[in-house]
């Protein structure tokens, strides 16, 4: 009987062993796939290995990790929790387990998670930098940036925190405090081309063209098929006046994508500057074609056809443009430019009055209504409007002195002398002149 109890033991040893070496087997299978983003082939090669040892921690933590990146998030913290029951030592499963609990917005476990890490391992940064991003989500910057600044004291070249602070700065208003850590981490990384870009960004807010542009043709250097930064960078070349280098970065996304209707419009915009309408009309309609619903292009398409003199084409893509947005406030504004062209002042008026209703706020409106009303002789109308911009703005000059015009015309001289009094106080030369005049 000793025999045989000792034959079964050993027997009962080797299957288990066979059982655990055949599901490492199927770990190290499962987890090729998955750096290859072969993920349903991965989670059958994890499930397998659990199947053949329900104790494997680590397969029960792959396994999560793959759903994580399918976005499965509530499979992932059941994996995740699985692991850490059978390996509660296990800090990257608390780390995994956070970043899933902060995908499903779950922020006081996801902190918790987070915390936990810390305690088995205060060396791991990026325990803290996780923290702090999800202290940033919350808006609690303050707080994040300590957690960023513990993560790179711990590991100098991690580069997601330096991004993380640089991001959190930038939210609190200090771009130059941005810019400064983003140039510590391309000291550091100076082939890392997402560093680049985010300083780009940061140099954009702080009005400096120059060294975001330059940034956006290092990190481009790095990166040359990046969509997104080609876009950002096209953008910022129109807006500087470099209408040809915007086309360039166009020319080079259509390249990548053919039906990318975004690079299509944006190229118009390049081409309206220079301008070269027949072009934007073209390149609008393609957009079009690709974009049903692009009513930005229709809008841009009908600004092109006004200047080609062809208002009733113009007209027909305002029209759309305000079908397919009915707040597009542009779409009024220029459909109001084109019913002039053809003396429908009557039609004019109601757009504007349309875009006002939809921006209350909007100075610029107020004042292209006041000028359409004054020019028709109702001084009532564009009395009311320089009042309501006024009222926007106290120190419009400009709005007292030409409702001051208005007043007169309509014989209120007392009230337009009190206007020009205001706009000298605001310092306006002309004031002076014609309160002189007008004004005993």
């Amino acid at each position: 009987m000793r025999t045989f109890a000792a034959s079964l033991l050993f027997l009962l040893f080797v299957s288990v062993t066979v059982a655990q070496t055949e599901a490492e087997k199927h770990v190290k299978e499962g987890t090729s796939q998955l750096l290859k983003k072969q993920y349903t082939n991965a989670i059958a090669s994890f499930t397998k290995a659990i199947a053949l040892q329900p104790s494997y921690a680590d397969a029960y933590y792959s396994r999560g990790v793959t759903y994580a990146s399918m976005s499965k998030f509530d499979s992932a913290v059941t994996d995740y929790s699985k692991a850490i029951k059978l390996n509660p030592q296990k800090t990257e499963a608390y780390i995994n387990r956070g970043s899933a609990y902060s995908e499903l917005k779950d922020f006081s476990m996801a902190i918790k998670d987070y915390n936990k890490a810390i305690e088995l391992n205060p060396r791991m940064a990026e325990s803290y930098n996780n923290r702090g991003y999800l202290l940033s989500l919350q808006n609690m910057h303050p707080d994040a940036l300590k957690d960023y600044d513990k993560a790179i004291s711990l590991n100098p070249k991690y580069s997601k925190a330096y991004i993380n602070k640089a991001y959190s700065h930038s939210v609190l208003g200090d771009h130059k405090a941005s810019v400064e850590i983003l140039d510590k981490l391309i000291a550091v990384q100076p082939d890392m081309a997402s560093a680049y870009f985010n300083r780009a960004l940061e140099h954009k807010e702080l009005g400096d063209t120059k060294n975001a542009l330059r940034d956006y043709d290092t990190g481009l250097k790095l990166e040359p098929d990046d969509i997104n930064i080609l876009f950002q960078r096209a953008e910022l070349r129109d807006a500087a006046g470099d209408d040809k280098g915007a086309i360039e970065d166009c020319n080079r996304i259509i390249q990548l994508e053919p039906d990318n209707a975004r690079a299509y419009y944006v190229r118009a915009q390049a081409k309206y500057d220079l301008p070269d309408y027949p072009a934007v009309t073209e390149d609008c309609s393609r957009a079009i074609q690709l974009k049903s619903s692009y009513w930005e292009a229709y809008i841009l398409r009908g600004n092109a056809y006004d200047f080609m003199n062809k208002y009733e084409d113009a007209l027909k893509d305002y029209n759309k443009a305000v079908e397919l947005n009915p707040k597009a406030i542009e779409a009024y504004e220029q459909r109001a430019v084109a019913r002039l062209s053809k003396n429908d002042v009557t039609g004019a008026l109601s757009d504007l009055s349309k875009a006002i209703s939809i921006a209350p706020n909007n100075v610029q409106l107020f004042e292209k209504r006041a000028i359409l009303r004054a020019a028709i002789k109702d001084t009532n109308g564009a009395i009311e409007d320089y009042s309501q911009i006024i009222l926007l703005d106290k120190s419009n000059v400009k709005a007292y002195m030409a409702r001051a015009e208005q007043l007169i015309a309509n014989g209120k001289l007392e009230d337009a002398c009190e206007d020009y009094k205001r706009a000298e106080a605001l310092g306006s030369g002309g004031a002076i002149s014609k309160r002189m005049y007008y004004c005993k």
